[in-house]
């Protein structure tokens, strides 16, 4: 039909979507929907670290002692503690203590335990700058352990490296540098002479963290 300016007017029909299409545009969205809520919930799972993947930073020759034995572990600790009085006297009197020092004050692992089913002959080493406590034990089929201490050089400038498990400050400011190493005792070579390098020599650089 044609106005009076010339102009044609058409007529639309306009149908509602069939049943079946409405359905299908409603699954549809609500498939996308599910996606999205989906991807938003189950992403920190995708992206999270895997706790049980090797700490990054660690050295070659370095391992945590969580994934040491239960035997290793307790030695661990024990060095731990004596490394700390080993420091308390070293800070009192200017020297390290010797062995038979700390087996009488009762000091673990340097002095004789009934609980401990692996036993262990205690040395101590001092050359130069570096001082060792070295523990051989009297089963060949069980590691020697090894607490290495390093003291800085005279004339050496002070270490600014802050305070951590391989970091250790006495009162007078004297930053030392400790470590706790072990290897299979068929494989040890050393003990006559302060080790400073273990790592060299086929030793295990067993830490609680990844610090270096």
């Amino acid at each position: 039909m044609a106005d009076g300016i010339g102009q044609t007017l058409r007529t639309v029909e306009i149908r509602p979507p069939s049943v079946r299409e409405e359905t299908l545009n409603v699954v549809k969205a609500a498939a996308a929907i599910v996606f999205i809520v989906a991807a938003y919930v189950f992403r920190p799972v995708f992206s999270a670290p895997d706790i049980a993947a090797p700490a990054l930073g660690l050295l070659p020759y370095q391992k945590l002692i969580r994934d040491a034995s239960p035997a290793e572990q307790r030695i661990y600790r024990e060095l731990q503690e004596g490394l700390l009085e080993a420091e308390r006297m070293r800070a009192q009197t200017g020297q390290w203590p010797d062995i038979k020092t700390l087996e009488a004050e009762g000091i673990p692992p340097f002095a004789s335990d009934p609980t401990q089913k692996i036993t262990y002959t205690w040395t101590s080493v001092r050359q130069d700058w570096a001082t060792n406590y070295l523990g051989v034990p009297t089963d060949v089929t069980q590691p020697a352990w090894v607490l290495v201490i390093l003291e800085p050089e005279p004339g050496a400038p002070a270490d600014p490296a802050p305070n951590d498990e391989t970091h250790h400050r006495l009162p007078d400011g004297t930053t030392l540098h400790v470590s706790i190493w072990n290897i299979p005792e068929e494989k040890r070579r050393s003990g006559f002479a302060a080790l400073r390098l273990p790592q060299n020599e086929g030793w295990t650089n067993w830490l609680v963290g990844n610090a270096q």
